[in-house]
């Protein structure tokens, strides 16, 4: 390659990067001033929601899961072998019942603050790449 060709395309190559340059500054580093962010696409509304019905369904069931009839009739039937059974069923029924109650409750905490960390990860992910395409245009 003579000397004036590999001038041209030194040139070429430097006019090039100067437009490459100029064209990813023009893109900016992030949204215009006062406008919305980047949607990354997290939506931590559905899970939100699911997390509240389910505290919501927990906390109905509690009210309702006394089983007042059952107990009324050992109590009615103390004397009866049947009534001593009774009570212990229907006491046993309920500690097992508030068991999954609570198993409910932490899954609905658990579901709530995994969306949150997951959440918190993505918007970290996002910003470390935009500090790098900022130093990138910056090179």
């Amino acid at each position: 390659m003579s000397f004036a060709a590999e001038w041209d395309q030194l040139k070429q190559d430097a006019l090039r990067k100067q437009a490459d340059r100029t064209r990813l500054a023009s893109a900016g580093t992030g949204p215009p001033a006062g406008g919305p962010e980047p949607d990354l696409g997290l939506a931590p509304a559905p899970v939100r929601a699911k997390a509240s019905a389910l505290r919501t369904a927990q906390g109905q069931a509690r009210g309702k899961s006394k089983l007042d009839d059952a107990e009324a009739a050992g109590r009615t039937h103390r004397g009866w072998d049947a009534g001593a059974a009774s009570d212990s069923c229907v006491g046993m029924w309920q500690r097992r019942l508030r068991e999954l109650g609570d198993l409910v409750d932490g899954a609905a905490k658990s579901l709530t603050r995994g969306m949150d960390e997951q959440i918190s990860d993505d918007v970290s992910v996002a910003a470390e790449l935009k500090r790098s395409a900022a130093w990138l245009e910056g090179a």
